[in-house]
């Protein structure tokens, strides 16, 4: 009897909380979807997804990301005006595509290697501003292929056999024999205005026989490498490699081919064994005319390594994995890149730790990521303010309490980033156990990501930070059992989009959050047959119009009758358009703080200090005091449905009081008098 009675009260909880996130934004609606797919992926290896979306000033949508082979639009026969060969093969293809507001497609690009071993060709950034399109990626001849191989470069098929039919002298990218990062500038019309082409020589030396080598490589490998270009045409990337070889040998960049644009970087760190590779990133500035103006790592030093092992290898670049993810930047030109890194930092043959605590993670010689414990070095985020000459202005991480595996638990990862006014928001998931020694928070412990009790550990968030001093504003969250968490936020008129998986039944939630966190509407999009596996993110339009991006691997419905037709049992890149005229006005809300109509008991009102909290409809949850700003200043966890709060400390003035119950936010304004 009590094994039912549990049952049946777990049931009767999943469907309140499902059938609180079936609520649609009541202005708004779906005007259409589309999807694309090709042969060649799998749930592991995913070759038709979305790596940027954006909106140009007339409201014409570009979208950026990978197709596989024999590739379908809706369903239908896509590619059809290139030749065949290009068009057939489970190969990924690098597709640049604009669509007007009706969904209608205007013209597409593509970049495909007939390559396969590793060396397919793979998008990585997109950037629309000033009515240009600015596109990288990695492709390439790679050297030891077949005759016949050859490589689609923007309507222009380029056979390995004509290259090397050429004089050697006048081989130049992509004419040429070799692995590049290319960058790509397009007018809004389609038009290819100017490309570069960018390989490096690795300082590796891998022995030939008797002979030491210098591999040529992509400038950034694998993972994401965000870009941007400012008003003056410089071009700033965020590259992610791998190196190693002796510290006198150099890491050399060439630019376009052109031995006038060749440039040797001697980087620190000796190295006992020649052929052991480690992982950092590099910050690099390109001229307008792509000279190189600067490269700089993006971590300088480490320190609390304690590896003996690892000390032999590299001081400067121990056993660690950095992954840059995404790139804002503001009206001065300024950057903000987000990010983690992963640590190696367990002996899986002694099962013990192998590190010393705390360790520092230097992006200059005043700026770093600390790690408390074992939870911080599984997975380790960071965002770092840059100015245009690749100074660090600020840093900031998420903070970690427990164990990356095992109990207590705590882990957590954001990605991309975006601005609006004087905020940067960063948005990610996280999850840990019941016990008070997990914790996942932000500048300090008073400022923890919110536990959505008791349904699940796993949350969905945004965390807001003022984009001057780096500091912490506010959070929201929403909760996600099986989190496939949003690569983007996107933020417009004071409200906060992202997307999330959010039950164990393969859908996805598209959330809306004012700036300060208080939850404004959940949209449910319904996977068919399979998961909901990723999404790019939400991107946000000042017309009022969000674009949703993500990757399927079944049909996708929308509400309003809107359907992405995908491809069953296949992974489908699927976006699509909804639009609501209130997005296009700064959101308001109730008395200007957008509250919901609260039913909260607050009493005292003005408090000296205590004051007494009791929810409404539903038990509360937790209870948080927010200055007017919106920065967390008090947080406290209910345990019996009312609070009794101790305000004292806080400084005469009016606050915000926010109770969390079942996901459901009430708010309410106290006066803090003086005792």
């Amino acid at each position: 009897m009590k094994h039912n009675l549990f049952l049946y009260q777990w049931l009767l909880a999943f469907l309140i909380v499902n059938f609180s996130f079936l609520t649609a934004y009541p202005q708004g609606e779906w005007k259409w979807a589309h999807s694309w797919t090709g042969s060649g992926g799998s749930y592991t290896q995913i070759f038709n997804q979305i790596t940027n979306t954006a909106f140009d000033e007339d409201g014409n949508i570009y979208v950026y990301g990978s197709m596989g082979g024999n590739p379908e639009m809706d369903g239908q026969d896509f590619l059809t005006d290139v030749p065949s060969e290009v068009s057939n093969g489970a190969i990924p293809t690098i597709l640049l595509a604009k669509f007007d507001t009706l969904g209608n497609m205007l013209w597409y690009k593509i970049v495909k290697c007939s390559n396969d071993g590793g060396h397919i060709s793979s998008p990585q950034w997109m950037e629309v501003r000033n009515r240009r399109v600015y596109i990288s990626g990695i492709t390439g001849l790679w050297g030891d292929f077949p005759t016949g191989t050859w490589l689609y470069y923007m309507d222009t098929l380029i056979r390995k056999g004509q290259v090397d039919s050429m004089p050697e002298s006048e081989r130049r990218p992509p004419f040429k024999r070799s692995r590049w990062t290319f960058f790509a500038q397009f007018d809004l019309d389609g038009n290819l205005l100017e490309d570069h082409f960018v390989e490096s020589y690795t300082r590796d030396k891998i022995l030939n026989g008797t002979t030491y080598i210098r591999p040529v490589r992509p400038v950034g490998q694998e993972g994401t490498m965000p870009m941007h270009v400012d008003d003056g045409g410089n071009v700033y990337l965020f590259a992610r490699f791998y190196y190693a070889g002796n510290e006198e040998d150099p890491f050399t960049i060439v630019v376009d081919g052109d031995s006038n644009k060749t440039y040797d970087l001697y980087l620190p760190g000796n190295i006992s064994n020649p052929n052991r590779v480690f992982c950092n990133a590099m910050f690099y500035k390109f001229t307008p005319d792509w000279e190189l103006e600067f490269a700089k790592l993006v971590v300088q030093q480490t320190d609390g390594i304690a590896a003996s092992w690892e000390f032999l290898a590299d001081s400067v670049n121990p056993h660690y994995d950095i992954r840059p993810e995404g790139i804002s930047y503001d009206e001065d030109g300024n950057m903000y890149l987000s990010g983690y890194i992963l640590i190696y930092m367990f002996d899986y043959e002694t099962g013990g730790h192998l590190h010393q605590y705390p360790i520092h993670i230097w992006w200059d010689s005043t700026h770093c990521a600390t790690i408390q414990d074992m939870s911080g070095a599984y997975r380790t985020n960071f965002i770092i303010k840059y100015d245009t000459y690749g100074r660090v202005q600020w840093c900031n991480q998420i903070y970690t309490k427990g164990n990356s595996i095992g109990s207590p638990f705590a882990r957590v990862i954001w990605h991309g980033n975006c601005l609006e006014g004087e905020h940067v928001y960063l948005c990610g998931s996280g999850a840990y156990t019941p016990e008070s020694s997990a914790n996942i928070y932000f500048d300090s412990e008073e400022n923890s990501l919110q536990r959505y009790v008791p349904y699940s550990s796993a949350i969905g968030f945004f965390v807001k930070y003022n984009k001057n001093t780096g500091h912490y504003v506010s959070q929201g969250i929403v909760p996600a059992l099986e989190v496939a968490e949003s690569n983007m936020p996107s933020c417009k008129n004071n409200r906060v989009f992202a997307a999330y998986s959010y039950d164990n039944t393969f859908n996805c939630l598209l959330t809306e959050w004012n700036d300060n966190g208080i939850l404004i509407g959940k949209d449910t999009i319904y996977s068919m047959n399979s998961r909901i596996d990723r999404s790019y993110g939400v991107t946000a339009n000042s017309d009022g119009s969000l674009l949703l991006s993500l990757t399927s691997f079944s049909p996708v419905t929308f509400s309003d009758n809107v359907v992405a037709n995908s491809n069953p049992g296949s992974d489908n890149a699927v976006f699509a358009l909804y639009r609501n005229p209130e997005y296009a006005e700064p959101y308001v809300g109730i008395a200007g703080y957008g509250e919901r109509a609260s039913d909260l008991k607050l009493w005292p009102n003005p408090a000296g200090g205590i004051i007494h909290v009791e929810g409404g409809r539903s038990p509360m949850d937790y209870v948080t005091i927010m200055d007017l700003n919106g920065r967390t200043l008090m947080r406290e966890v209910i345990r019996d449905g009312s609070a009794t709060i101790d305000v004292s400390r806080l400084p005469a003035g009016t606050y915000i009081l926010e109770a969390v119950s079942n996901g459901e936010v009430s708010v309410e304004k106290f006066v803090k008098a003086n005792d």
